[in-house]
């Protein structure tokens, strides 16, 4: 099997979003994700898969998960899933980037993993200065936060290795609930306008509900947190000051 660049963007969108299930009688794969990624999907995902896999694949909702995405039960493209390492049910703890594309030495196939999984489970915000004498940085969402949080240990250390190969500096921890069934958390940060500058040079957004946040911290020098995806579209179109919010 040859990883290409949409093959090895496809793997982080599932390693993000996706189901796989070729155990049992019923064998699909479902990958979804917010209403307000619907955009994603239909200008983005959607097209993705078609064109890697010759297929004719229409966007749905789901609405007892309050979702939009997709099934595909393809046993060929299941096959392809596979032979990715990705596991049948529950991933969560134990996904992690498979091999092939951990290995590679093509920047264009680590970029598009990273794009993929950023684009379906990472989150782009902008922090404050409070400690900071600058009024602007210290009333203002300024300072660029790439966010990843996962409960698989493999994932993030195969997320840590790659982004290191593309040269960006990150910090990982690990964060312990208080509540002792849930999973531990492993949370990796890229931070900083350079790293911001660099991702949008050679990684880019195509998730367009992230990529709001992006258009308002360039226009306006900060984006203010927790907006609905509404009211950043109202941003970008004049209809609403953010410096209201």
């Amino acid at each position: 099997m040859k990883i290409n660049s949409r093959l090895s963007e496809i793997a982080g969108i599932h390693a993000g979003d996706g189901y796989l299930r070729y155990t049992g009688k019923r064998k699909e794969i479902d990958i979804s994700g917010g209403i307000d990624e619907k955009e994603y999907y239909d200008n983005h995902v959607i097209p993705l898969f078609n064109k890697e896999f010759n297929l004719n694949l229409k966007g749905k909702f789901f609405p007892s998960r309050n979702t939009y995405g997709f099934v595909v039960r393809d046993t060929r493209i299941i096959e392809v899933f596979k032979k990715l390492g990705f596991p049948s049910g529950k991933k969560s703890t134990i996904v992690r980037c498979p091999e092939e594309i951990l290995n590679s030495s093509d920047p264009a196939i680590l970029r598009a993993f990273i794009r993929g999984y950023f684009d379906t489970d990472g989150s782009l915000t902008f922090d404050k200065k409070v400690g900071n004498t600058d009024i602007f940085q210290k009333t203002k969402n300024y300072y660029p936060r790439f966010m990843f949080t996962c409960v698989s240990k493999d994932l993030t250390d195969d997320f840590i290795s790659i982004i290191s190969k593309l040269g960006f500096e990150a910090r990982s921890y690990l964060h312990r609930p208080k509540i002792k069934t849930e999973n531990i958390r492993y949370k990796t940060q890229i931070v900083g306008k350079a790293n911001l500058k660099k991702w949008m040079k050679e990684i880019g957004i195509k998730n367009y509900s992230k990529y709001t946040r992006y258009l308002i911290w360039k226009k306006y020098g900060f984006c203010p947190p927790n907006t609905t995806y509404d009211q950043r579209l109202n941003i970008l179109r004049n209809n609403l000051n953010p410096y209201s919010i």
